[in-house]
């Protein structure tokens, strides 16, 4: 139904229509991710990520990084000037082969709540006391996971730095949850440290590799992420890659990855005359170790150090809660907070060589000098909406509040800058806010529930009304958008235009969600003759955190403002609401 497809975007009056992939007549048109499902997109970026034209997560949201390194491999490699749908099947394919040869799955460790995409024919498991350990059969690529504490942990990352040859660029990034060291070595070899803390201590994966294995580190370090996520690389059934790849809606289903029987072709290839259709199976493989998981003592003697790696640590830590790993194949848990990808502040997982310098671990950044405040924004008003602080200087908005303005700005005239935007997902991230004091609580453990109270601040019709901050209250009435998309939840609460950007609280006062549309309710009325009573919708928890850390967000110290909202709203939930002005 046109009108169920329809929906108003409330900011600007800008409609937002997802075009639809359809079985034929497609294949040439120019490509776009609205209709791919987030597992197809999540494909899409490790692909790149393994021809080395991308350095960012494989999270499943389209993002600019990610159209410009697609664009980079058309452009090389198949001579085009913009990439359409059907360049996607030799992208792809490519992937599928190393997935289907070098036994890559998708892997969640309890004892780190990390998942990520894990070699298990190419990696063979090593006895080392010390650490859980895995070894190429040609000893180019090494992984190593230890446990330790953040003494234990700061020693690995320093060992590696210490390693980095003269004149080389090493690369260093460092939080109270995070660190990532990316140097190049002795013999051209590329060393990479991830370290995530989780329930009381650090767990560290560090990988070296010759240089022909760069690009499988690329891929396994770009998949690594806090919780479950959706780079499973097993296509949707039926969904854009499939119809690529197999052509058409009727494709075979593709196996999953928890058949126990180890990856599986996902593509229906041509049999050769007399050869059965179904081949007989293989053995069941050897069940593999956690490999971030409790290591099991194979031997007094630890293994020889493969590749330069560093010496033995603090011994490693027996999983906390005395659970074992899910076995090989099985799938993934999700993270405490039901959201798939929130874990990944900071920097891409890899960086090119010479892409960056490197950052003193630990060290606050110098304080640059005094400059000339930026003028105020002056000029013609093309629309409003509303922000909200999710740190000191930084704000929350929807995308289309921003679109096509000629610069944004606080309503005092304070210039902002547009330092992410998704349009998709409908949401922007600003900078350069005056530091209020105050910032929303953002949380992977606050997500909407059905049929839960919520509240909607924001400033519609601002540049009209001036009746300063609103709150209209209501409850979540469903968990997907009206295309059945998980990256939208639909509120009863009363919105109107203006309200765009604002958030969307429960009554912790703890943000679930950004506000972003509602119905086109003339739409509706002339397909069916009445008028749709609030059904208006926001981008959950779990795609805004997606989103913030993919653009490298770092969560500020502290939990943010909050406070029961049922009575009315704290302060320090108030003032951390503003107003957005879009100019010409």
């Amino acid at each position: 139904m046109r009108a169920l497809l329809s929906v108003l975007l409330i900011a600007l009056g800008l409609f937002l229509a997802a075009p639809q992939a359809q079985a034929q007549g497609w294949i040439d048109q120019p490509f776009d991710p609205a209709p791919m499902s987030r597992e197809d997109i999540a494909t899409v970026q490790a692909a790149l990520a393994f021809s080395g034209d991308y350095y960012g997560y494989t999270d499943g949201i389209w993002n600019q990084d990610a159209q410009a390194a697609l664009q980079a491999w058309v452009q090389r490699e198949e001579g085009a000037s913009r990439p359409l749908y059907r360049h996607l099947n030799r992208l792809v394919m490519k992937l599928e082969d190393e997935r289907v040869k070098n036994g890559w799955q998708l892997f969640y460790s309890e004892t780190t709540n990390t998942s990520y995409l894990h070699p298990f024919t190419l990696l063979k498991s090593v006895d080392n006391k010390d650490a859980v350990e895995f070894l190429s059969d040609d000893s180019g690529f090494s992984v190593m996971v230890r446990f330790t504490d953040q003494p234990g942990m700061k020693n690995i990352h320093d060992w590696f730095m210490g390693q980095a040859v003269q004149g080389s660029d090493p690369y260093q990034y460092s939080d109270n949850q995070l660190w990532i060291t990316s140097v190049t070595i002795e013999d051209n070899m590329v060393a990479y440290a991830r370290s995530d803390f989780y329930n009381g201590s650090w767990s560290t994966v560090s990988i070296v590799v010759w240089p022909e294995y760069f690009y499988h580190l690329n891929l396994m370090a770009a998949s690594m992420t806090v919780g479950g996520s959706p780079a499973s690389l097993m296509w949707t059934d039926g969904g854009v890659i499939d119809q690529v790849i197999n052509g058409g809606v009727n494709a075979a289903a593709p196996s999953t990855a928890s058949d126990g029987n180890g990856p599986k072709d996902q593509v229906r290839r041509p049999t050769a005359p007399g050869v059965a259709d179904m081949p007989d199976p293989e053995p069941e493989p050897e069940p593999q170790p956690d490999p971030g998981g409790p290591v099991t003592i194979a031997g007094n003697e630890p293994a020889t150090p493969p590749l330069g790696s560093p010496g033995p640590a603090a011994p490693v830590a027996p999983d906390p809660g005395g659970a074992t790993a899910p076995p090989l194949g099985s799938p993934a848990t999700p993270d405490p907070g039901g959201v798939i990808g929130v874990g990944n502040p900071g920097p891409a997982p890899v960086r090119e060589p010479g892409s960056l310098p490197v950052a003193s671990p630990g060290a606050t950044a110098p304080t640059p000098a005094p400059s000339e405040p930026l003028p105020k924004v002056t000029g013609t008003l093309k629309g409003s909406g509303s922000g909200f602080y999710i740190a000191p200087t930084v704000l929350v908005t929807a995308a289309h509040v921003v679109e096509g303005c000629g610069a944004v700005a606080m309503v005092d005239g304070t210039p902002l800058e547009v330092k992410a935007s998704d349009s998709t997902l409908d949401l922007a991230m600003l900078a350069g806010a005056p530091d209020a004091g105050v910032w929303l609580k953002l949380s992977a453990l606050e997500v909407p529930k059905l049929g839960e109270t919520v509240t909607a601040l924001g400033y519609p019709y601002y540049t009209s009304l001036d009746q300063g901050l609103t709150v209209t209250s209501g409850n979540v009435s469903a968990l997907r958008g009206i295309d059945g998309s998980s990256n939208r939840v639909m509120i009863t609460a009363p919105v109107q235009p203006g309200n765009s950007g604002g958030p969307l609280l429960n009554k912790k006062g703890a943000v679930i969600g950004v506000v972003v549309s509602r119905i086109d309710d003339i739409a509706v009325l002339e397909e069916t003759g009445s008028l749709p009573q609030n059904m208006n919708f926001a981008v959950p928890t779990g795609p805004l955190l997606t989103f913030l850390a993919t653009n490298r967000w770092v969560k500020p110290q502290g939990e943010g403002s909050g406070g029961d909202v049922t009575g009315g709203v704290p302060d320090g939930v108030s003032n951390a609401v503003v107003p957005l002005y879009c100019y010409e």
